[in-house]
């Protein structure tokens, strides 16, 4: 049985706390997300849902409370964040291509270095990922040479080439045209 079937959560949040200073951003946030479950988070702009997703991906810390990644307590401050972070594909509003590598490199580059899979077969699933999403021309290709929609589908094809545990996705259309939607 899978975590969907058993009811048995992929991520759990309990009474999750974030401050800046004085300014409450998340206050006391609870949440399970099953396998294979879409969740949407929906709220005006500052409302803390990329404040949500960065500490998930333990890029903000919390100030308390409990984060759960497939029965791992990641907001244990001993944990090894890199770790946790390799079984997490994220894309966010800004999707940090590396400037000086090809689209193929960019999107190869955590599965060759972090996940140690082998060049050719992370050159193939990129490749066949890209030619998913209508960019097979551009592995050559760097950045900069892309719209921001091209740029944010490849970073997509980044996050899940690995196939990661969970998919951190935060405003992934804002640069894509309707249509590829």
């Amino acid at each position: 049985m899978n975590d969907a079937q058993t009811g048995e959560s992929i991520l759990s949040l309990r009474g999750v706390r974030r401050s800046y200073g004085d300014h409450h951003v998340l206050q006391g946030i609870d949440l399970d997300v099953s396998a294979h479950e879409v969740v949407a988070l929906i709220g005006a702009s500052g409302s803390g849902k990329s404040t949500l997703l960065r500490t998930v991906n333990l890029l903000e810390p919390i100030d308390d409370g409990v984060i759960v990644l497939a029965g791992e307590d990641i907001s244990d401050p001993r944990v090894d964040a890199d770790r946790v972070r390799s079984r997490i594909g994220a894309v966010f509003q800004h999707y940090n291509l590396f400037p000086h590598l090809s689209v193929l490199d960019n999107v190869t580059l955590a599965a060759r270095l972090v996940h140690r899979m082998p060049r050719a077969e992370a050159e193939r699933r990129a490749t066949e990922l890209l030619a998913a999403i209508g960019l097979e021309g551009f592995a050559g290709s760097f950045p900069d040479r892309l719209s921001g929609g091209q740029q944010q589908r490849v970073a997509i094809v980044r996050a899940v080439l690995t196939e990661p545990e969970l998919l951190l996705l935060d405003e992934i259309t804002s640069a894509l045209d309707p249509e590829l939607v």
